[in-house]
């Protein structure tokens, strides 16, 4: 300590304070960190999590210390060990050549610290990270608060990186601000607020996210990959607008200086009109207890309750479900699951769990009956997603798909509502995830693009057809997505399983088979024709019919006959319904074909719109007309009825097929009671006869799913045929006259 001289002049209030400067101890401290420390040492410096937050550091034995184990954040230690009485400060203090202006702003660590946590950034062989210039405050008067800067990396689209520092906690002191707009190639002036009103932005903080920076030019993002982060897509109105978030992106800093949210930019825009850039809310995932709870019991329930046949039934869904249904990332799945299952979420493995159950029996190693019911599985997974749902990702998209295709209740002549109900969730889950744009030109990892695209289509199909069942309006419309239709190669990525993975899966299901991509593309097509048709002839306002003419609806629903028409010609071989031997063997393809006689039956029934009473007396009306067409598309129905096998019945179908089935049943019956002259008459009950010897056929199946499948559709038929002649003698609500014809209760004329 030095004292000064006793001779020395009275020191008026500039001169003290320079004394007092003088007077500060120069020393170094010699610290380490990482050793054993109780509460209170200053032999060890503190992490730089609890040094920024005055908080205790306490290493019982070996880094993290208690504060960051139990935030899951990085332990790390850089930076200066001041003298908390004195002001003394290490040499590391005044390691950088702009420590001592009280404007200008550094890193308060090393970059060793930095290229420990994030190698990416040193990728260039540089030994520090990217830092940009930050604004300088003005003192041309006391008040002024414009600051100019130059960034070091400008771009008309790309924000600079954020450079965090750590606070001042005195009133007076210069804050923290966040990186301001850039130009291209000028440089720009902002006002900013008062300090006292600036949000500070530690580096600590940031480090603890693993974000830091988070935007830096060129980098390739991941959505889904970020641990324990979610990112929420922002859509045009979002909190806040895309042009100002692609100038001036900041973080969301909680009352604690930690932080709960950023923006990541995946596209900086175009040049082109209405080409945005695109932005996500990367938020942390902190959920209270009693939503982490019943997550946690309901995956101890599945897995308890599965175990230990679990490898069975992830080996049984990627044999039977999968070629199907291709929604869920196999190798991602089988490679998670191998290492950790406990990381996927609860309804994911639910819902693969319980689509696996039914056919139990299809696995020569499992004996005796499944020891559970799928509903059981069913309504953990159900439970599980509730909660997932507060940070909603593709995993749990992945599960609201595959959950809406559990097999109904016995009791279900209807199919239930709650379909339709869970496909909305699943639309609003893809939604928040962004699925709706196209990321074709985002800087995102390539997985993700593909996954990403197949997903929505599935969202589409879903959407579309579980509408459809109900005859209510899809909520995806053509304004609301611009997601462009997957290709070969977006089904194809993901599906070879590699070497280390080939015990999990067969043989069959270990590469990719062709036949799974170009079915599930032709049903993406088949989907697309079925929303131009529903778009034009099925709206709840019908004077938008004719929005675009008289002539628009018959264009487009005979443009769509076309497409229709032409489909099973264009098929892949690998499609076909045509059996190579006469062996009873699963046949996947049968529920694409149902989805296309099902596209037909809509598009029928919008060119006979209206059949009514006057329709049918007319010889010129578009009922008369299309009438034998209609009948001939029905009859190529019924051969594909006639061939379909008890084997057929064992594979998936999915639940969507009970509603195809209806449709398709429903409309033999319609082109019955439709049927003006004795020859139509007799011409339709023969398709329908057919028809119903085929359901009667199937349903003496001893396969329990595939009895529900056909029983809501025969209920119908069996329905009709039993009531139709006490309904025509009674007059048949006035659609036909009673001379026209003569049924006999059995249904034969």
């Amino acid at each position: 300590m030095h004292s000064p001289p006793a001779e020395a002049p009275a020191a008026g209030p500039t001169d003290a304070a320079s004394a007092s400067v003088a007077r500060r101890r120069k020393f170094t401290i010699q610290s380490s960190f990482g050793q054993a420390r109780e509460r209170r040492s200053r032999k060890n410096r503190p992490c730089d999590a609890c040094r920024r937050r005055k908080t205790a550091c306490v290493i019982t034995d070996q880094p993290p210390c208690r504060f960051c184990e139990t935030r899951g954040i990085p332990c790390l230690s850089s930076g200066t060990l001041a003298d908390k009485d004195t002001g003394a400060t290490s040499d590391l203090d005044h390691a950088s050549p702009d420590a001592a202006s009280p404007h200008s702003v550094s890193i308060s660590s090393p970059a060793d610290s930095i290229r420990h946590t994030r190698p990416d950034l040193f990728a260039n062989g540089s030994s520090r990270p990217p830092v940009t210039s930050w604004p300088t405050p003005s003192h041309d008067s006391p008040s002024s608060s414009h600051h100019a800067f130059s960034p070091a990396h400008a771009s008309s689209h790309q924000s600079a990186a954020r450079t965090p520092t750590q606070g001042s906690p005195h009133p007076s002191s210069q804050a923290a601000l966040p990186p301001a707009f850039s130009d291209k190639d000028r440089t720009t002036a902002v006002t900013l607020p008062p300090p006292a009103t600036i949000t500070t932005f530690t580096k600590g903080s940031i480090e603890g996210m693993g974000i830091w920076p988070t935007n830096g030019p060129g980098r390739i993002h991941t959505l889904e990959d970020n641990v324990n982060k979610t990112a929420n897509y922002m859509g045009p109105a979002a909190e806040q607008d895309t042009h100002v978030l692609d100038s001036f992106r900041y973080m969301i800093v909680s009352e604690i200086d930690e932080i709960d949210a950023d923006y990541l930019q995946v596209y900086s825009g175009g040049a082109r009109p209405n080409d945005p850039p695109v932005h996500f809310l990367l938020l942390e995932n902190e959920v209270p207890e009693y939503t982490n709870r019943p997550k946690r019991e309901a995956s101890l329930a599945i897995e308890s309750r599965v175990y230990p046949y679990g490898p069975n039934l992830v080996r049984l869904y990627f044999k039977y479900v999968h070629p199907v249904y291709p929604v869920v990332s196999k190798v991602r799945f089988l490679r998670l699951y191998n290492s950790a299952k406990e990381k996927i979420p609860a309804s994911l493995r639910g819902a693969v769990y319980a689509l696996a159950t039914v056919f139990w029996n299809r696995d020569p190693s499992l004996k005796g009956p499944c020891p559970w019911e799928q509903h059981e599985l069913h309504t953990q997974a159900q439970s599980s997603l509730r909660c997932e749902l507060e940070n909603p990702n593709l995993a749990n998209l992945q599960a609201c798909l595959l959950l809406i295709h559990m097999a109904p209740p016995w009791t279900d002549t209807v199919e239930t509502p709650s379909i339709w109900i869970l496909a909305a969730q699943a639309v609003s889950n893809a939604q928040m995830s962004g699925l709706h744009q196209d990321p074709t030109n985002w800087n995102i990892e390539s997985w993700e693009k593909r996954l990403r695209k197949k997903l929505w289509w599935a969202i589409y199909m879903t959407d579309c057809w579980t509408s459809v069942c109900h005859g209510n309006p899809p909520h995806i419309y053509r304004e609301s997505f611009d997601t462009t239709p997957p290709d070969i190669d977006d089904i194809r990525f993901d599906e070879d399983v590699p070497e280390d993975l080939m015990h999990m899966v067969d043989p069959d299901s270990s590469v990719f088979q062709v036949a799974v991509g170009e079915r599930f593309l032709e049903m993406v097509r088949i989907t697309r024709i079925v929303r131009d048709i529903i778009d034009c002839s099925f709206l709840v306002n019908p004077g938008a019919r004719y929005a675009h003419g008289p002539d628009h609806v018959l264009h487009t629903l005979a443009a769509q006959k076309e497409k229709l028409r032409d489909w099973p010609a264009l098929l892949p071989q690998c499609l076909s319904t045509r059996r190579i031997n006469s062996a009873p063997a699963i046949h996947n393809n049968c529920p694409l074909h149902l989805m296309y006689h099902a596209a037909k039956v809509l598009l029928f029934r919008a060119i006979l719109s209206p059949a009514t009473k006057e329709a049918r007396a007319d010889p010129n009306s578009s009922l008369r007309r299309n009438f034998n067409e209609a009948v001939y598309e029905m009859q190529q129905f019924a051969t594909f009825m006639d061939e379909v096998t008890e084997g057929d019945l064992q594979g998936f179908w999915g639940r969507l097929a009970r509603s195809q089935l209806i449709l398709c049943g429903n409309f033999m019956i319609h082109l019955f009671i439709v049927a003006s002259g004795p020859e139509d008459i007799k011409v339709a009950h023969h398709v329908l006869l057919s028809f119903h010897q085929s359901l009667q056929r199937l349903a003496a199946t001893q396969y329990y799913v595939g009895k529900l499948l056909l029983r809501p559709v025969a209920l119908r038929v069996d329905s009709f045929f039993s009531q139709a002649g006490e309904i025509i003698r009674r007059g048949g609500h006035g659609y036909w006259q009673l001379d026209s014809l003569k049924i006999i209760k059995d249904g034969t004329l």
